[in-house]
């Protein structure tokens, strides 16, 4: 037991002295100047150490960051513009500009109000055409006598000479042979022509729409087709009709058309 203790104060002891020296001697050290090169290259390379671990830890993130934006320009149209600022600040879009308005220019308003004024009435040389108004001509019998057979306004009579029943699409004025035949009004000669029932028959266009047909002329009538006359104007002589003559009452038959349709000559007549 008393060697057990021994030992242990012997081992103490010499640990206690192996202190003692250890720190006299730390303390020399740190009193030289090998003290002071060894904390001024610890220092280095600790600050060597710290760059190295900030650089790389800088890359990583800068890669990191990298990846994330190409990842987000598809996503944000505002991404293009981001990158392209000076370390990551984003560029500001110009503002558009816009057109300035001259003082003298009317604004848009304006014109639309000039564009609701009615517009100006045109010159009376720009007025649109009125429709021509057909003349009234004055009318009057072509042969002064008797109507002898007058205007059946579509119904049938008996028609002694041919035995049968026709209309009567005129009148008959009955007068002597030779007798002066006269134009009705003023007009244009639309057609001479010998008819084996009719005899000569002269037909006038007039301004108004009428024709009057004059049946029962003799052969050689002073007037021609295209020929201009006016009215009372002779246009030639009674010789009758000859379908008619057996009668022996010699007329002159006259008819007006218009329209394609035969109207009473005595309503024309003024």
């Amino acid at each position: 037991m008393p060697s057990t203790r021994f030992k242990l104060w012997l081992e103490v002891h010499v640990h206690m002295s192996s202190l003692k020296f250890s720190r006299g001697k730390f303390a020399r050290f740190i009193s030289s100047k090998g003290f002071y090169g060894a904390l001024a290259v610890c220092l280095v390379g600790a600050g060597i150490a710290t760059y190295m671990a900030v650089d790389r830890t800088i890359n990583v993130l800068e890669q990191t960051t990298a990846g994330v934006g190409e990842n987000l320009l598809p996503a944000l149209p505002e991404a293009a513009e981001v990158a392209g600022g000076a370390h990551g600040v984003p560029l500001e879009r110009p503002p558009t500009p816009q057109p300035e308005q001259s003082a003298q220019e009317p604004s848009s308003s304006v014109s639309a109000s000039y564009s609701e004024e009615p517009s100006a009435q045109p010159a009376p040389s720009e007025q649109p055409a009125q429709p021509a108004v057909s003349p009234r001509l004055s009318y009057v019998l072509p042969v002064v006598g008797d109507i002898v057979k007058p205007f059946s306004d579509g119904e049938l009579v008996r028609n002694v000479t041919m035995g049968d029943w026709r209309t009567h699409d005129g009148i008959d004025i009955q007068a002597e042979a030779g007798t002066q035949i006269y134009a009705a009004a003023d007009g244009v000669v639309l057609e001479v022509r010998t008819d084996p029932l009719w005899g000569t028959v002269v037909v006038i266009e007039h301004a108004d729409g009428y024709q009057t047909h004059y049946s029962g002329l003799a052969a050689n009538v002073p007037v021609r087709p295209g020929e201009q006359v006016t009215g009372r104007q002779a246009i030639g002589q009674l010789e009758g009709v000859p379908s008619e003559n057996q009668s022996g009452r010699v007329h002159l038959h006259f008819a007006v058309l218009r329209d394609g349709a035969w109207i009473n000559p005595i309503d024309l007549i003024n």
